[in-house]
């Protein structure tokens, strides 16, 4: 039984004992009223009597009457803390209750999308094996030269979400990704490291499609880094436009067309954006390696992802080592998106063995 059900169930049972709870309060308050009523009856009869024998029985009466009242008051009392008790238990397994189901959809839907991701790598895979076999130009050794890296960046509007408030409320709020915050760490980053002078990071912030295509053919970089928003085998860039900005969907297919349209491609390219991972094997053609997250990232551990993996690069580290340093950041941070960033490559390449920088002999 998983843990939504669980709490259906004791839900449901705070739910019969309340009604329990209140037929109880009701019967109290019957018992309650009657006993008043039998109370002030005795003591009527007992004014009007001539007889002390028959005043001092009704007298009785009524002390027993009263008895009975304050016993059924004090039952009343006792049934309604409990109803109170009853109430707050509820509203307490209801919010867990919310927050269980919200992340088991969340688990549903990263079942979902892993189990498409494994449809898509096999129906390539079958693809792969029907056709001629194409072979791809190996990727040489890092020469002595600077790696070059073309970070993009892009925030064309704010994102939306919902929050639940602490009394159960909808709250709607909107917030930028801090794309500019995370290429300032990782500038730092590279100016504390190891072979610092060996790389060349070009910025393009507010980048447009034009941007990535002048950037490719003016810097010629190894690596082209995009950091915004993606999702939908897409990546969103902005129109360059101050007075109507708009987003510019650019889709994996365009994607691709645009870095294989030059005669010097990139090593690879990173996705530091959400969902961008799904479908990523389609740009293999264009770009050897491909790193990608595979669910929605946040700010903070966009960040320490980028800086972390490119400290690492910048001493002279594997792309799989630089990877699971980025990682190990993530997680010592106690981020859950930890998990998100993964990589693709073409048949036959081993991240841990592809080393992008090395020192000038």
């Amino acid at each position: 039984m998983g843990r939504s059900d669980s709490l259906r169930n004791e839900l449901a049972r705070l739910q019969k004992t309340e009604a329990d709870l209140r037929k109880g309060i009701a019967r109290a308050e019957s018992d309650a009223a009657s006993a008043r009523a039998s109370a002030s009856k005795k003591r009527s009869e007992a004014l009007k009597t001539k007889s002390e024998s028959s005043r001092r029985s009704y007298i009785r009466s009524a002390e027993a009457e009263d008895k009975k009242l304050i016993a059924a008051e004090r039952k009343i009392g006792d049934l309604k803390t409990k109803l109170a008790a009853n109430a707050k238990a509820q509203s307490s397994k209801t919010k867990s209750l919310g927050d269980s189901e919200k992340q088991e959809n969340r688990t549903a839907e990263q079942e979902i999308k892993r189990q498409r991701r494994e449809e898509i790598r096999h129906a390539e895979h079958i693809a792969r094996v029907s056709r001629p076999t194409v072979r791809y130009v190996v990727i040489p050794e890092a020469k002595p030269e600077k790696l070059r890296v073309l970070y993009l960046t892009s925030n064309p509007e704010a994102t939306e979400r919902e929050v639940e408030g602490p009394d159960g409320s909808i709250i709607r709020e909107s917030y930028w990704l801090r794309t500019e915050a995370e290429v300032r760490q990782v500038k730092a980053a590279l100016r504390s490291s190891k072979y610092r002078d060996l790389i060349d990071l070009e910025h393009k912030p507010a980048a447009t499609f034009q941007d990535l295509i002048d950037g490719i053919n003016d810097f010629d970089p190894h690596i082209i880094h995009f950091s915004g928003h993606g999702g939908g085998q897409s990546l969103f860039l902005e129109n360059g436009s101050a007075i109507e900005p708009e987003i510019v969907s650019i889709s994996f297919a365009l994607l691709v067309e645009a870095l294989a349209a030059t005669d010097t491609p990139p090593t690879m390219l990173v996705l530091n954006a959400c969902d961008t991972l799904e479908g990523a094997e389609i740009i293999l053609p264009a770009v050897p390696v491909v790193i990608a997250m595979a669910d929605s990232i946040g700010d903070a551990a966009a960040t320490i992802f980028a800086t972390q993996f490119y400290a690492a690069i910048a001493s002279a580290q594997s792309v799989g080592a630089s990877l699971k340093q980025a990682k190990v950041m993530m997680k010592s941070a106690f981020l859950d998106d930890a998990k998100l960033p993964e990589y693709v490559t073409r048949e036959g390449i081993d991240v841990d063995d592809l080393v992008l920088v090395k020192n000038v002999v």
